[in-house]
């Protein structure tokens, strides 16, 4: 009797389980998102958070690191940091550019600005869509979790995807 008990909530709970180590951030990237490394980036524009917007497919002469994260998610927090770290050694390059695109929705803008002057985000460009995880540019380069980092680069085609930023630091040190 007890062992049928100790199945039954298993069964319940694996399902909870499952969910919450896909939102966790604890993945890797999708085979079917590594198919777009050096294929040109998807047509999709960033929404600038201070207004207007850029295709990140440009061949503007820059290379564009994104960093997708939300202030809900608690492993975009220090991943938000490192990548304004990052953006800071390299602030002296005028051909990288540094794009923290906030996943969250509408109702969380307060959120999102209060979390931008506490951490003193200052030397990345902050991008919001308001669509929460059905961000464009998100889905366009098969984001599945968060944080999720993507290089594209200056002639505009996708070069890094990673979760997180533990990877972008080395690949950043091969550019030229």
């Amino acid at each position: 009797m007890r062992f049928k008990q100790i199945v039954q909530i298993m069964r319940g709970i694996l399902p909870f389980v499952l969910l919450l180590s896909m939102l966790s951030g604890c993945a890797s990237v999708s085979t079917n998102a590594l198919e777009l490394i050096g294929q040109p980036a998807p047509e999709a524009r960033l929404m600038m958070l201070e207004g207007g917007d850029i295709a990140i497919r440009a061949k503007d002469g820059r290379t564009k690191v994104l960093l997708f994260w939300a202030t809900w998610c608690p492993y975009s927090r220090g991943a938000i940091e490192d990548f304004e770290e990052l953006a800071r050694e390299y602030a002296n390059r005028s051909d990288i550019s540094f794009y923290a695109v906030s996943v969250d929705n509408n109702q969380d803008i307060a959120e999102l600005l209060g979390r931008i002057s506490e951490q003193d985000l200052s030397v990345v460009q902050h991008v919001f869509s308001g669509n929460d995880i059905q961000d464009e540019v998100f889905l366009s380069l098969r984001g599945k979790t968060i944080p999720y980092a993507a290089v594209v680069d200056k002639s505009g085609v996708v070069r890094f995807l990673d979760i997180g930023v533990s990877g972008l630091d080395d690949y950043l040190a091969t550019l030229d």
